[in-house]
């Protein structure tokens, strides 16, 4: 195969890293270490893989105001499995986040005077708020950096030395 211009690859964040790595693009002594030729070095292939913190906020709720009255009754849970199974509509035809929301703190708050803004850039977000069937979920800024290495073909290995570094 053959692209006259670009090839976008799409296979995750370590499957992309992965495939790059294998095929001779990335931190070049890392590459030779292990016999693939390089073609191209590039240590930022695998670095600075970033992930983020789940906080959920879990309510309960009473009355028929909101979805869990389906999680309550079988009978109204599977007469909603079985709409949607016969027609894909119906209160489960939605999707389990249909709404969300990003959010930053302002580029002048207190925290930065100390911290170095996480985020990974001026315009990014630090929380994520996604609202589900009935629960509110939060995601917090990326952290900690972490690492892909490919160290054979049938799997990368994942490094995170910040992984336990103390977050105030």
């Amino acid at each position: 195969m053959k692209a006259r211009k670009e090839v976008i690859l799409s296979a995750g964040s370590i499957g992309t890293t992965q495939v790059l790595q294998l095929s001779g693009i990335g931190n070049a002594d890392d590459l030779k270490a292990l016999n693939i030729p390089v073609l191209i070095d590039n240590p930022a292939v695998g670095a600075n893989l970033s992930d983020h913190l789940l906080v959920p906020n879990v309510f309960n709720v009473t009355g028929d105001e909101s979805l869990d009255k389906f999680l309550r009754d079988p009978s109204l849970l599977q007469a909603a499995i079985d709409q949607w199974t016969t027609n894909k509509t119906g209160v489960i035809a939605n999707g389990i986040a249909n709404t969300l929301g990003f959010a930053r703190l302002p580029n002048n708050s207190s925290i930065f005077k100390t911290t170095a803004d996480p985020a990974s850039g001026p315009k990014s977000p630090h929380w994520e708020i996604v609202f589900l069937v009935s629960a509110l979920h939060s995601v917090r800024t990326p952290l900690p950096i972490g690492l892909i290495f490919v160290h054979r073909i049938d799997g990368p290995i994942l490094g995170f030395p910040n992984l336990l570094q103390e977050v105030s």
